[in-house]
């Protein structure tokens, strides 16, 4: 430890020789510088670099990866009215035209109970806005049915095509083709499940429920009020089916 030698004041003057009142102030001196200089040593030593006793264990690696929802159309093995053949000419008041799609769940995640598989159209066209798609009465109806098997096709290769359903037929929508434009219908009461198939028939019809008279248009589609007339429309209806995928869960 260092000495600290003492001032003269500490000592008292020259010649003088301290009272037992120097003595005590000299050792009271001496106990403070001894513990000062402990105290800063043992601030030395808490201010060291300590090395803590460490281990670790590793877990993995984990392997993982994300399914896919994925759909596929095509066209029953043998069938020939597929949902793309076209297209359909001259459609009068009171025809329908049916056509076949079948519907393949190529993924690997199932899809959700309600709403995981839905359709809703899109028309485009010259006359894709105007009475034969806007009028919800006398406009264009589609009729969507869903059969578990490939249903039966009649017509041969150029039609008209009919078809039957050995387990029957059950109708997933039926309606305006202006509220499927606005709307998604629910369509998963029918649904496949993984690696599986469904099948759908889609019926587009014209109604026969109004007199759609020859204007002085000279038959173009539209017109209003009295005049309306529902001759010499174009337009094309794309059908849009859209899978969901389930809800999240433990895995």
């Amino acid at each position: 430890m260092e000495t600290v030698p003492l001032t003269e004041t500490e000592l008292g003057p020259p010649g003088v020789t301290p009272g037992k009142s120097g003595h005590r102030r000299r050792s009271a001196m001496r106990l403070l510088l001894t513990l000062a200089v402990l105290l800063l040593g043992a601030g030395a030593v808490t201010g060291g670099v300590f090395a803590n006793f460490t281990d670790t264990a590793t877990g993995g690696p984990q392997p993982i990866n994300t399914g896919t929802v994925h759909i596929t159309l095509g066209t029953p093995t043998g069938d020939h009215g597929s949902l793309t053949v076209g297209p359909i000419n001259n459609m009068a008041q009171g025809d329908t035209v049916a056509r076949v799609v079948q519907l393949t769940n190529a993924g690997t995640i199932a899809w959700a109970t309600t709403a995981g598989l839905t359709l809703q159209t899109s028309v485009s066209g010259t006359n894709a806005t105007d009475p034969i798609v806007t009028d919800t009465t006398n406009g264009l109806q589609v009729n969507v049915e869903q059969c578990s098997t490939a249903p039966t096709e009649t017509g041969g290769t150029s039609g008209p095509w009919t078809y039957t359903c050995s387990g029957g037929f059950t109708t997933v929508t039926s309606g305006p083709l202006a509220t499927l434009n606005a709307t998604p219908a629910d369509i998963s009461s029918g649904e496949p499940g993984i690696g599986a198939s469904t099948y759908y028939v889609v019926t587009v019809s014209l109604p026969n429920l109004a007199n759609y008279p020859y204007s002085t248009n000279g038959g173009v589609c539209g017109g209003s009020g009295s005049t309306e007339q529902l001759q010499g429309c174009s337009l094309s209806i794309t059908y849009n089916f859209t899978a969901t995928q389930r809800a999240g869960t433990s895995q």
